[in-house]
């Protein structure tokens, strides 16, 4: 994982604009966005507390994207409280409120069905991988393996702890469970038994979001306690193996809980994208092609952003100096006029106007601190987003600091006060 997104010291908020706007998207707010590959086209499948719905982006002039609202694929009148879609977008299973479960399936032609297993016993819902069944919990005490689109439970597992349930995830490979819970423990089970493997106490808060990586065994978790962690499925370093009280890195960025968290696969697990309440967005999900976000929240707005291209993993620091000389060989044929060219830039100058000495290959290209973000357990969390018209959720600016606030709201003593002087004799 990097954060190439804001490395770049000439550029402090990331690169990334408002190319696509839909207003009115649903009519209550927007509670999950998929993105996939649709045919020929990009398909983005929303879910919001009145219904599903299936949308087309096609490009428009001047970089322009354009939604295309395509169909209605289902409709419920209760508030949705649990939904997950396929990476594919042909499977979707969407619990109402009052735990009337729904499924939505698009291969040839679209198929939805409902089931109702009893008030409170469909609450939180994870797709297996390969879109056989699926799994619910129940406050009735247990998790349930139910086959798709069938109302018949494969297997019912009691779970003492699932009142304190807060979310669910399969992992890629359909071997662990992962339980994120409301006190900020994670524990992850075994498919084929449903027993504890491995539990992570690395967050104070309610868990919102569990990610897994396409290419390694790690994932990630987003909390209300404003922060996002990464921990490893394998590597446990602890005198205890059945615990971890410590996460592999740390990502501080938000003022707010964590509510949307989506990885972008074209970039092989190496970026990510994340959104607090602050903001208002709740749902966030990649394009299939890497060039877009798209976002939906409260609002019932759904956005699409250009972001930069991505594909490659973070650079090791041991393949930089290699990297550095083939790019010196490169520019040593490009140019014949000065040691210095580049093209389409300056001389080095610092700010003074006065003549710079330019750093070497290796200071320039290899700067860790870009790549590599250092754990710091008790630092402050950076400044909240501000809402920007072409930036939205992805510019990080100075909040108000409270001096600023103190300023704005001085004291002003009310009328016939008078000051008293102090008197030692009084």
């Amino acid at each position: 994982m990097n954060d190439s997104f804001n490395a770049d010291e000439d550029c402090p908020t990331p690169k990334a604009k408002i190319v696509g706007k839909y207003e009115k998207a649903h009519a209550r707010s927007i509670v999950g966005v998929w993105s996939f590959r649709f045919g020929g086209f990009v398909g983005v499948m929303t879910i919001g507390h009145d219904a599903a719905k299936l949308w087309m982006l096609m490009d428009g002039p001047d970089d322009h994207v354009e939604c295309d609202e395509k169909m209605v694929l289902d409709t419920w009148r209760s508030a949705v409280q649990s939904v997950e879609v396929t990476r594919d977008g042909n499977y979707a299973v969407i619990i109402e409120m009052n735990s009337i479960v729904h499924e939505i399936r698009m291969i040839n032609s679209v198929d939805t069905t409902n089931h109702d297993f009893g008030y409170l016993e469909a609450v939180h819902v994870t797709i297996d991988p390969d879109k056989t069944n699926y799994v619910t919990s129940a406050y009735s005490g247990h998790l349930a393996k139910v086959t798709a689109f069938q109302e018949i439970e494969e297997r019912k597992e009691a779970y003492p702890n699932v009142k304190s349930i807060s979310c669910l995830k399969y992992s890629r490979d359909s071997k662990y469970l992962a339980i994120g819970q409301l006190d900020g423990a994670i524990e992850m089970l075994s498919t084929d038994t449903f027993k504890s493997f491995h539990k992570y106490e690395v967050h104070s808060m309610r868990i919102r979001k569990i990610e897994f990586l396409p290419n390694e065994p790690k994932f990630l978790s987003a909390c209300d306690d404003r922060l996002i962690k990464l921990h490893s499925l394998v590597d446990f370093n602890e005198v205890d193996a059945t615990r971890s009280t410590k996460a592999l890195r740390v990502y501080s960025a938000h003022d707010a809980p964590v509510t949307g968290l989506t990885i972008n696969e074209k970039s092989g697990g190496t970026h990510f994208a994340s959104s607090s309440s602050s903001a208002q967005i709740s749902a966030l999900s990649f394009s299939p092609t890497g060039r877009h976000l798209i976002s939906g929240g409260d609002d019932c707005i759904l956005h699409v952003y250009s972001i930069p291209p991505t594909g490659d993993e973070s650079p090791d620091p041991t393949d930089v100096q290699d990297s550095v000389l083939e790019e010196q060989d490169q520019e040593q044929q490009m140019t014949a006029e000065s040691p210095y060219y580049r093209q389409g830039e300056e001389e080095p100058r610092s700010t003074d106007g006065q003549y710079q000495e330019p750093q070497s290959a290796e200071e320039e290209h290899y700067q860790p601190e870009q790549q590599y973000q250092e754990y710091r357990p008790y630092a402050e969390p950076r400044t909240p987003p501000q809402e920007d018209e072409d930036l939205g959720d992805f510019v990080y600016g100075q909040s108000e600091s409270a001096d600023q606030q103190y300023q704005q709201h001085t004291y002003e003593p009310t009328a016939g006060y008078q000051p008293h002087e102090y008197d030692p004799q009084a």
